[in-house]
């Protein structure tokens, strides 16, 4: 009887896990699968997250960097002939402006403007579009019709809003001029613009997780003897 006994204990010890044992480590090993699996999904969303926000960040950045470099720069353009300049601005619309502006010239012997256009296309899409100047009647420029070149300085914009547009401008003293809706504003407004407030809205993540990033610049025009203007 105890040989019978000794022999059945040693059965169960080399039969191996019971089913309920069995069942008990698939469980516990399910757990530990879906806590490292959330884990991992946690970090790769998050890093994917923190990109999202550096390219909005970046792209915001360079893109605003372009636009205020460029807007500085305006000059009105001498008419030969005549007492009056061109002025600044050709178009001064909430989502597109279109200016002379004289810029990397630096080094240049005889320095020509540049007349530059910043639209929003149906991509929302900022888009910079150039056209290069040429002498008339030997020290007075004029502008090619054809463009020079085209480029896409900024991606995915949000809709812009009626007190935030894209481009809002202003008077010396403040006074903020607003162009009709998918207008310029009038040749004599356009004469009095001392300034732009740029607002820069870029969401290059499409997850919905990632805050979009706003920048605002208000540029003065220091060739027109305005470096700055303050607006409350």
């Amino acid at each position: 009887m105890i040989r019978h006994r000794v022999r059945m204990q040693q059965h169960r010890r080399e039969s191996g896990m019971t089913l309920v044992e069995l069942v008990v480590a698939m469980a516990v090993s399910g757990i530990l699968f879906a806590m490292i699996s959330s884990m991992f999904v946690s970090a790769i969303r998050s890093y994917g997250d923190q990109r999202g926000s550096v390219t909005n960040s970046r792209m915001a950045s360079n893109s605003m960097n372009e636009l205020t470099r460029i807007i500085r720069a305006g000059t009105e353009i001498p008419v030969y002939g005549s007492a009056i300049n061109n002025p600044v601005f050709v178009y001064a619309g909430s989502e597109q402006l279109k200016m002379n502006s004289f810029i990397d010239s630096e080094n240049a012997a005889d320095p020509a403007p540049l007349q530059v256009q910043f639209s929003r296309d149906a991509n929302d899409n900022l888009v910079e579009t150039r056209w290069t100047a040429y002498h008339v009647n030997t020290t007075y420029w004029a502008f090619h019709s054809t463009l020079d070149s085209t480029r896409i300085v900024a991606r995915s914009l949000t809709a812009a809003t009626d007190d935030a547009p894209l481009f809002s401008y202003y008077a010396e003293d403040g006074t903020r001029l607003v162009p009709p809706a998918g207008e310029s504003l009038s040749d004599s407004q356009i004469r009095n613009i001392a300034s732009v407030r740029v607002t820069m809205r870029v969401q290059t993540d499409g997850s919905g997780r990632v805050d979009p990033v706003e920048l605002q610049n208000m540029v003065g025009i220091p060739n027109l003897g305005v470096a700055r203007v303050e607006v409350d």
